[in-house]
């Protein structure tokens, strides 16, 4: 803000917090004027504080007229607004009921990425505890989990890349830095400006990729034949770091001999990659230290997920770029104290995550991914009631005509949001809940890479009469029996209580806005402690998952509907659509009702190669019908040479034109239980001809 411009008013104010707009949550300055944001600003103080486009529509999100102001209740086909105190009678009363008819686990809970490691999510898995249902899951059942998952059995940590000054070469596996991470953007272009090494591995032709030294155009889901190809390679030519391997990994000679299958030559055939960039990624990824990883979640949508995570640790830990500067690390938690309730925790064997062990032991939470199968199949047994918050499955989970259909079908279906969704819509019981600038948020930065832990502040009043989140919980909870479980009064409060475990305080944390960091950066670990896996080493063949039935050395599965698996689907669905692709403007479902951002992505398009387009007829704008065996929805083309021409790709999140009407929900990767999003079949065809 200019000199001087504060004197305007005498109530203007400045106040430090933390975006969430999206997963990188950078550092804000946020302005207010009587009550009303009016402008916001990098922190300085923060690490991350390059602002993206969303965070510049942050005063039309909170003071939207759009908001929900008040719990609803559906009454014939609309809604009418009801008191807190109706609105939490009659869900308890249903709650009740159902579990006197059905029992606890008849209930799943799911929750948002707004809320995933917050105060707010420890409170709803508190009242998970006590009233006694093993199905909570969030919608990491979909995002980054299956990365946690392959990191942990390989090496015993999630990892992530370490974009420091030293880093000689940095691969963007699937991961889209420009629209979905501005401040590690400028990280890898200021490495990429100093001769560091850029590979880009994606169908489409990324800001990232065009600056790369090597761009590999990837068939869609076959990233783990690419990552055993490279393997190959890197064994083959003796490039690895033998030290290591020699003293810091459980069976590399098995690995050894597995990757023979995985030839250039054949991967070629598998990848659409030609020998020469797969040789040539290799070898510049191999002899550039240190080097890392971004690994980004299109290599979790497809039915070798968790493998192909697996295949890429490896590649990090044979090359000596694990747990290094500049390389690939590993990030403590921060500790907290846990709120769930000893004694009342629910087995989650008898979760309908139950088919997904693997997932359930590193996550320690169900899946979302059966869900709809549960209710509708009412297999392993039913589901009957589903309560939200801060998400909208209608418009991210997979199938949305099978999902429309199990909600329509619940007995109790209630949402916790701030706008009416699509998933709101179908509810008989809507809560306004707050934006992250109404409310205090504990935060730590551990999957940026950052051991860094901040107490955001409060920038303005709830508006209306929406509620704190966590305290939505423990109001619930209260009304349900549960009070002497819920005695926290406010958020500094709970706070003090989850911090003790860190040796941090509350006041600390209010007297540094920009954060603490909670351990000091650390190489090496293993040295001293081993990786936090059985063998104390990295486990490129894993025992655990011989244990399990899966197989112990990563190991590529063709997708499960694709050109070489479903050769009957062929003839009529001969494109390969990819669902998902990120926008600056928008995250997953949100914020299309936001002015500023509609005005930079007013519509959705299917990106498409003009040359596929040509042969169909189809011109820049027109009109296309993209149709798969689920269903059809139609969109505005856009010709782009920046996507592969056998590949079309969709965004998701619109909501009158929802890829995941076209998306399928049972080809499922048997560990993860995660659906291929990101690889699927369809038709294009222009409409009106």
């Amino acid at each position: 803000m200019p000199k001087g411009s504060m004197d305007k008013s005498k109530s203007m104010k400045l106040i430090k917090t933390v975006c969430n707009m999206c997963e990188v949550r950078c550092g804000i300055n946020v302005y207010t004027d009587n009550g009303k944001i009016i402008k916001v600003e990098g922190m300085p103080e923060h690490p991350l504080n390059i602002l993206c486009v969303k965070a510049r529509a942050i005063p039309e999100l909170v003071h939207s007229k759009e908001r929900l102001t008040n719990p609803l209740k559906k009454v014939g086909g609309g809604f009418k607004e009801i008191s807190w105190d109706e609105a939490f009678g009659f869900i308890a009363d249903k709650l009740t009921n159902i579990k006197e008819k059905y029992g606890a686990r008849a209930v799943n809970i799911h929750v948002g990425n707004a809320f995933i490691a917050t105060q707010t999510e420890k409170m709803i898995r508190r009242f998970s505890d006590l009233y006694g249902t093993p199905n909570y899951s969030t919608g990491a059942s979909f995002c980054f989990l299956a990365s946690t998952l392959g990191h942990a059995i390989t090496c015993g940590e999630h990892i992530l890349p370490h974009y420091q000054g030293n880093s000689r070469c940095i691969i963007m596996w699937g991961s889209n830095h420009t629209e979905s991470g501005p401040p590690y953007t400028d990280r890898i272009n200021a490495l990429v400006n100093k001769g560091a090494k850029l590979i880009v591995i994606d169908p489409r032709a990324t800001q990232l990729a065009k600056k790369a030294n090597i761009h590999a155009q990837i068939r869609p889901g076959t990233d783990c034949a690419l990552a055993l190809g490279m393997l190959n390679v890197i064994i083959t030519e003796g490039l690895y770091a033998q030290t290591f391997v020699e003293q810091w990994t459980v069976g590399f000679d098995r690995l050894a001999q597995h990757v023979k299958e995985y030839s250039p030559e054949r991967v070629e055939e598998i990848t659409w990659v030609s020998v020469e960039t797969i040789r040539n990624m290799a070898r510049m990824y191999a002899t550039s230290k240190p080097a890392c990883i971004s690994v980004g979640i299109p290599t979790n949508h497809c039915i070798s997920g968790v493998q192909t995570v697996r295949a890429i640790t490896t590649l990090s830990a044979i090359t000596g770029n694990l747990d290094v500067s500049g390389g690939d690390i590993i990030t403590p938690a921060l500790w907290q104290s846990s709120i769930r309730v000893k004694g009342s925790i629910p087995d989650l064997e008898t979760s309908i995550g139950a088919p997904y062990p693997l997932f359930r032991r590193f996550a320690i939470e169900s899946t979302a991914s059966p869900l709809t199968e549960a209710i509708l199949g009412q297999k392993p047994y039913p589901i009957k009631a589903l309560i939200i918050a801060g998400g909208n499955p209608l418009l991210t989970m997979p199938n949305t005509n099978k999902v429309r259909r199990a909600f329509e079908k619940l007995d109790l279906l209630v949402v916790i949001d701030v706008f009416m969704t699509d998933t709101a819509k179908m509810a008989h019981i809507v809560l306004p809940g707050t934006t992250f600038l109404e409310r205090q948020d504990l935060r730590h930065w551990r999957q940026s890479g950052l051991s860094l832990v901040v107490a955001t502040n409060r920038v303005v009043e709830p508006v209306g009469n929406s509620m704190e989140d966590w305290k939505i919980w423990a109001e619930l909870g209260k009304r349900m029996g549960y009070g002497e479980y819920f005695l926290w009064k406010d958020s500094d409060e709970l706070f003090e209580y989850l911090l003790k475990p860190s040796g941090i305080t509350l006041a600390q944390l209010k007297e540094n806005p920009g954060g603490i960091y909670y351990v000091e950066r650390e190489f090496q670990k293993y040295l001293k402690d081993g990786f936090s896996t059985p063998s104390k080493k990295v486990e490129l063949y894993s025992e655990l998952m011989e244990q399990y039935g899966y197989d112990p050395l990563p190991t590529f599965r063709e997708p499960a509907e694709s050109p070489v698996s479903r050769p009957d689907l062929v003839s009529r669905y001969p494109l390969i659509l990819t669902t998902g692709t990120r926008t600056a403007a928008y995250l997953h479902s949100e914020y299309r009702n936001l002015p500023s951002l509609r005005k930079l992505v007013p519509e959705p398009l299917i990106e498409i190669n003009p040359q596929i387009a040509s042969s169909l007829g189809i011109a820049n704008g027109d009109l296309v019908k993209v149709e798969s065996p689920r269903g059809s929805i139609e969109l505005k083309a856009k010709l782009t040479k920046d996507i592969h021409p056998r590949v079309v790709s969709i965004q998701h999140g619109w909501s009158g034109a929802n890829a995941n009407l076209l998306t399928d929900d049972k080809g499922r990767d048997p560990i993860s239980g995660y659906p291929g999003f990101r690889c699927l079949l369809c038709q294009v065809t222009k409409v009106g001809v």
